[in-house]
């Protein structure tokens, strides 16, 4: 497999990333937003999670120069963001999660302009991710959609490939368009990967159609941007974490339509906040409803994917086992219980939770998204779910070796 994210455009911001971080304008911003944040969150926070303030600081700053790194319009560059620590073309590249990121995504941004004419050219690498979104956003946060396409949606070439053009005007009848607002600020890509050792990114060029007479961005106008940004928008992400943790504990609530909430807008959702002992766990039971990618995942305090690359904090309908009715069953737990589908925690007490449903079909299936939860003991657990789904300790081993192998396709070269 060649990576198709492995490519000069994304090595280069890369190491902007690592130059920024270097700046004492970043040190300074970041410095403003830990405080802010702290500020914020009181002493709400559970103890077991204060120890990782700092790095969670670290991985919003991260997110912010990455954005910075992506925006500028007159010579775009796709570049992937909200990834954990990896490794490669010689370099470490420093940890993005924000946000309730998804594990299961690959993320990627170019810088937009209105008044801008753009061609965005898209091959297939392999198997095609379960669900792919092409959002033009109006803010850094990527909360404010302006128009999303699904590539469910686009018309192809007969090898699959795919042309997106980008412009202030209407379609007026050109297939694959996205039409801009003056706030816009970049196209937001999201892969959803429902078999991540089967499905790929795609491979993406983007250019600028129209004349530009401004030189590449500098580092530190780069840096002055991802500053004001990461600084500007932590009550934005103060407020998506509230989401989850000012629902009632061991609780969750119905789906809802994420564009209500600055989540991708042909997204069903659920927000969900556990406090569990050692021996508590949580029966999850979740309709497919037919969506063309459905996960559950959870996040820490902070709102970071928890480790998903070496843990089974996420899981995917491809991943679960189902059960006789058709409805997906997941165990939420400190400690393993001895079941198919668990959501580790790692060990935490508190744990945020999500819930996706992606690419809907028109008519709902069978009642539409549709989830529930119980909070009981992890021996009591039902026993029709422990003679379904029994895991032994060697085979999650080797589902832990091979999830671990499917996510290295990601960052191989």
């Amino acid at each position: 497999m060649i990576n198709p994210l492995a490519n000069r455009a994304q090595f280069d911001a890369e190491a902007d990333v690592r130059a920024m971080w270097e700046m004492p304008s970043i040190q300074a911003a970041r410095a403003t937003a830990a405080e802010l944040f702290r500020l914020a969150y009181g002493t709400d926070s559970p103890p077991e999670a204060l120890p990782e303030f700092d790095d969670a600081i670290d991985e919003y700053v991260t997110n912010y120069l990455f954005k910075a790194a992506a925006s500028d319009a007159a010579h775009p560059r796709f570049v992937r963001d909200f990834m954990p620590s990896y490794d490669w073309n010689g370099a470490a590249v420093p940890a993005a999660r924000m946000g309730g990121d998804n594990p299961d995504n690959c993320y990627r941004l170019a810088g937009i302009v209105h008044g801008g004419r753009y061609r965005v050219i898209a091959r297939p690498s392999g198997t095609e991710p379960a669900n792919t979104s092409f959002t033009l956003t109006g803010n850094y946060g990527t909360s404010v959609t302006i128009q999303t396409i699904e590539n469910w949606q686009l018309t192809r070439e007969p090898d699959g490939s795919f042309v997106i053009t980008i412009d202030d005007q209407p379609a007026n009848g050109r297939r694959n368009h996205l039409t801009t607002a003056p706030h816009v600020k970049f196209l937001f890509v999201r892969e959803s990967f429902g078999d991540w050792a089967a499905e790929a990114s795609y491979e993406f060029a983007i250019e600028r159609l129209d004349r530009v007479d401004v030189p590449p961005l500098a580092i530190e106008q780069m840096a002055e941007r991802a500053a004001f940004r990461l600084v500007e928008d932590v009550p934005l992400y103060y407020w998506f974490q509230r989401l989850f943790s000012g629902v009632a504990r061991n609780s969750i609530r119905p789906p809802l339509d994420s564009a209500r909430l600055g989540g991708l807008v042909t997204q069903a959702g659920v927000q969900g906040h556990f406090v569990l002992g050692e021996d508590d766990a949580v029966l999850i039971r979740l309709n497919p409803a037919g969506g063309r990618y459905v996960a559950v995942s959870l996040v820490d305090w902070w709102f970071r994917s928890m480790d998903a690359h070496k843990t089974q904090s996420s899981l995917t309908q491809h991943d679960m086992a189902r059960d006789p009715d058709g409805w997906l069953s997941v165990v939420i737990a400190r400690r393993d219980p001895g079941i198919a589908n668990w959501l580790d925690s790692g060990g935490r007490a508190t744990s945020l939770f999500l819930a996706r449903w992606q690419a809907l079909p028109a008519e709902p299936v069978a009642g539409g998204p549709q989830i529930t939860s119980e909070i009981m003991a992890i021996d009591r657990l039902p026993r029709a779910l422990m003679e379904t789904q029994p895991i032994d300790p060697a085979t999650r081993a080797l589902r832990l070796a091979g999830r671990q192998a499917a996510w290295n396709r990601r960052v191989n070269i």
